[in-house]
């Protein structure tokens, strides 16, 4: 009987060919004292990214493929649906997350007792399409809940199980992980992290996105405020 791993690590992906072996490598130095196991999921690459993902004879990778474009929040439930470790890590497929920060977050979370270890992005490597929604968003949080987090949007992150399984991830809820966590009752800790900029492949984020990042937003935070008056009232 094949025993779990501690960690599973889900990397939604699109069009990212060029990336994944490099990924794929750099995972393997990483945590090579860990027991992991790696779960792709490709939204329906139009690239060679599926094919790359099954070429490789890593014995701790596994795929999931969509037959069309779902967006990463559906891409990420699939993952985290499947992911059989004890703790559970999200992370970018395009290089610009580093599992180097990876081992760190999982010795906080395991010896610190954390329910989620999200990374910030000090010296974060992104245009300014893409760095602007996240800083209102992020001022949006600290204004009007009690997580102070700086960002939120950061997609290297570490979880329990039993965290992540319970979150709600639909639409651009993948930006808001950390919120709906803090929601639940999750304890949440920040850590610096690194980032590279992007070498190969294309962002996909457009200005379109902004402002389906803010619906969410304010949907997530007039539902909570909603619900703790209803509990205050009964």
């Amino acid at each position: 009987m094949q025993s779990l791993p501690l960690l599973s690590i889900v990397i939604p992906v699109f069009n990212e060919e060029d990336n994944i072996k490099l990924l794929i490598a750099s995972i393997e130095k990483e945590l090579s004292e860990y027991s992991y196991e790696l779960i792709f999921i490709d939204d329906s690459s139009s690239d060679a990214s599926c094919k790359t993902i099954k070429s490789e004879g890593n014995p701790h990778t596994s795929l999931i493929a969509f037959e069309y474009h779902k967006g990463q929040s559906s891409a990420l439930a699939a993952g985290i649906k499947k992911a059989r470790g004890q703790y559970i890590a999200t992370m970018d497929g395009d290089l610009q997350n580093d599992p180097s920060d990876l081992p760190k977050m999982l010795d906080l979370i395991k010896n610190e007792g954390w329910d989620m270890v999200i990374g910030f992005r000090q010296n974060r490597q992104d245009p300014f399409l893409k760095t602007m929604p996240s800083k209102i968003a992020n001022f949006i949080i600290r204004l009007t809940t009690q997580l102070q987090i700086r960002d939120s949007g950061c997609a290297l992150k570490v979880m329990t199980s039993k965290t992540a399984k319970e979150l709600p991830l639909y639409g651009e809820l993948h930006r808001f992980m950390a919120l709906n966590a803090h929601i639940n009752g999750a304890r949440i800790k920040e850590v610096p992290v690194i980032h590279h900029p992007r070498v190969y492949g294309v962002s996909k984020y457009g200005l379109e996105r902004t402002f389906k990042v803010l619906k969410d937003l304010s949907r997530i935070i007039i539902d909570h405020k909603t619900s703790r008056s209803r509990s205050v009232k009964t």
